[in-house]
């Protein structure tokens, strides 16, 4: 216990939930983090709170703050689960960090969607990234070839519009009065036209990509989540990296993919099939987990390529040739 103005405090060690009160904020769930495992960028704000004895890490909002021992108090989790219950934490937010808490599970699992997304956005950047140069190793050959062409071509082009906007004039000029009804006749007509193409043309541009509508679907979400956790497990993992206690972690993680609905597109755009894969191939001292990776990818070709052969000609031989791009990822065995 510390004393302070007279009156004992209890000291709180690293890992310990307790609520933390923030000017202008209700009191909040916490936890006693220990200076080492705070980043250094944080840490360099301690330096500047006055009287701050414990660095805490909030819930819910998941950044950091400095406190001294004043605006903290202790977390008594019976109490806080009947309140709770009696619904007296009054925003979604403060509720949703006392759920966090209460069961350390549900910020692990919001971690981990965070780090989904994250490595989501660097994998569509590293995409973005590879099609750029393609596009403009097509595009500098054309421009080379065709310059002298061009530039003549160019020449000529400017001349004739020149002298069509010359005779265009005097044609004008003479005949206005006379052609007056006809021009606001066909100016009619051009807006006509241009209205009915405007119309044609707005279902295109409001059409979205399939693959951007398929990752909004919670079977994408699932499977695109498991195999992150895989990911983490076996990815570029070499021979007696993965600890013998991780291996019933990546039993169950298989046997969530064994239980999830899979289809082509899930496999391919998730790219789950690369990681099952490089579970296949580590050596793990039991052959259980290699067994059941194998079998997946052996269930998955069978499957898919059963799918293509039982449809019609030209629909099959455009799936097995769209199928063919990703064989390395998707359809091969360990």
């Amino acid at each position: 216990m510390r004393q302070q103005g007279g009156k004992s405090q209890p000291e709180y060690s690293p890992g310990t939930i307790v609520f933390a009160k923030l000017k202008g904020y209700p009191w909040w769930p916490a936890r006693i983090e220990s200076d080492k495992n705070v980043p250094a960028k944080v840490l360099k704000q301690k330096t500047k709170a006055k009287g701050a004895l414990y660095t805490v890490f909030f819930y819910g909002s998941r950044d950091y703050g400095f406190f001294g021992p004043d605006a903290i108090r202790p977390f008594n989790h019976d109490i806080v689960e009947s309140d709770l219950k009696a619904k007296k934490f009054k925003t979604k937010d403060l509720e949703l960090a006392v759920r966090q808490a209460l069961n350390p599970s549900l910020l692990k699992e919001a971690e981990e969607a965070d780090e989904d997304e994250e490595e989501e956005e660097e994998e569509e950047e590293e995409e973005e990234e590879e099609e750029v140069p393609k596009t403009k190793r097509r595009a500098e050959p054309k421009k080379r070839v065709n310059n002298g062409r061009d530039n003549k071509k160019s020449e000529e082009q400017k001349r004739t519009t020149a002298t069509t906007k010359r005779r265009s004039r005097k044609l004008a000029i003479g005949e206005e009065e006379e052609n007056g009804e006809e021009a606001m006749a066909q100016d009619n007509k051009r807006r006509r036209k241009s209205m009915s193409a405007e119309k044609e043309e707005s279902p295109i541009t409001q059409t979205s990509d399939p693959k951007e509508e398929i990752k909004k679907t919670p079977e994408y979400k699932k499977v695109y989540h498991i195999r992150h956790k895989l990911q983490r497990l076996v990815y570029n993992k070499k021979e007696g990296e993965i600890p013998k206690e991780d291996y019933s972690k990546i039993l169950q993680v298989i046997k969530e993919i064994e239980e999830a609905p899979m289809t082509y597109n899930l496999l391919r755009d998730t790219k789950i099939g690369k990681v099952v894969k490089a579970a296949c191939v580590y050596p793990f001292e039991d052959d259980t987990i290699k067994e059941r990776c194998q079998q997946l990818m052996k269930s998955w070709k069978n499957t898919f390529l059963d799918t293509a052969g039982s449809q019609s000609p030209s629909t099959s031989s455009a799936v097995i040739k769209e199928k063919s791009v990703d064989e390395d990822t998707v359809m091969q065995d360990g």
